[in-house]
């Protein structure tokens, strides 16, 4: 597993979310990190935690490569899930396009979610993720949050695997139009 990379899209059961996991079930016990993390505004304030820091050492302990330019991406994961009181459910894409039972209206309007996918920068997607998980009462999908952020980049076109894409699928299948 040497320099294999963490979260892949559409593997909710691989080791990589194990570790997420766990690290997540540590910090619902530290108090004071956790409320550290959710505090923090800037993706600099979460790479400047223990929290994250343990994260990324529990990752490369376990064999993921984790090279220095990706710490903003996994900064973001740290810091969206130190929100999250649940973690389990659909999609992020289909929970942010389905509205309370019997709605008539997303849980994220479709203005909010296009500014989602139209996000090229992962510091600005850190906030406007923060802001959609706070609408559906902070309970997200972990894993599908991990994969969707790790994976995200400067949208391409021809790139199979753009979270976007995907994200954008499960938001219109889920949304009431």
């Amino acid at each position: 597993m040497a320099d294999s990379y963490p979260f892949p899209q559409d593997k909710p059961d691989h080791p990589s979310n194990v570790v997420l996991r766990e690290w997540w079930h540590d910090l619902e016990q530290d108090k004071g990190e956790r409320a550290a993390l959710r505090r923090a505004g800037s993706l600099t304030q979460v790479m400047l935690s223990s929290a994250f820091h343990r994260l990324l050492n529990a990752l490369r302990k376990a064999g993921y490569a984790v090279p220095e330019k990706r710490y903003p991406n996994l900064a973001a994961i740290a810091g969206m899930a130190a929100r999250l009181k649940g973690i389990d459910g659909p999609s992020l894409g289909t929970q942010c396009g389905t509205g309370e039972i019997g709605a008539s209206k997303a849980a994220v309007t479709e203005l909010r979610m296009r500014r989602i996918l139209a996000c090229d920068d992962i510091e600005d997607l850190y906030t406007l993720l923060r802001r959609a998980i706070a609408l559906l009462d902070e309970h997200a999908n972990l894993a599908d949050l991990a994969a969707t952020v790790w994976n995200w980049k400067r949208l391409d076109e021809n790139h199979p695997f753009d979270p976007r894409r995907r994200m954008a699928l499960d938001y219109y299948a889920a949304a009431p139009l």
